[in-house]
């Protein structure tokens, strides 16, 4: 008799298990934390957006990726994981979507240097300021909604 006849699980079978189970933990957290914070950046960069639309609904997006991130999960231990990788996605995507125009345009590398710390100082303020507040409000919201709703 083999194992998968008798039922029993192997050893590999049971790491394909976790494997699969961090797998989708991390491109839950990814595309909830890219979204958020694309969204983020485009409500920060109004500016040069090509549509007349009113950034608090840009920044709506990124309320709906701190949601999605609680209602994507399948229980609550797999909620606050979905949520921590979509957190710190969202805050580097942020801050290298906002730094990646000096790499990307032709700056020299004396005004790369001069802008840097001024651009790095905008978008981490962003990061903290904007981002946090709303995709951890939105998350934390949908958890406290959720539970009532659940009891």
């Amino acid at each position: 008799m083999t194992e998968t006849a008798n039922e029993w699980a192997s050893d590999s079978a049971q790491g394909n298990q976790q494997r699969r189970y961090w797998l989708s933990i991390l491109s839950k957290g990814l595309v909830t934390g890219v979204m958020g914070g694309i969204g983020a950046f485009t409500y920060n960069m109004s500016e040069l957006m090509v549509a007349s639309i009113d950034p608090q609904l840009v920044l709506g997006i990124t309320a709906l990726a701190g949601v999605y991130a609680h209602l994507l999960a399948n229980g609550l231990r797999e909620s606050i994981r979905v949520g921590l990788v979509g957190f710190f996605t969202g805050g580097f995507t942020l801050v290298g979507v906002w730094l990646a125009p000096l790499w990307i345009l032709p700056y020299t590398a004396g005004a790369r240097d001069i802008l840097l710390p001024k651009v790095a100082g905008t978008a981490v303020t962003a990061a903290i300021i904007v981002y946090s507040a709303v995709f951890l409000g939105a998350y934390l919201s949908a958890l406290t909604i959720d539970a009532y709703a659940s009891t």
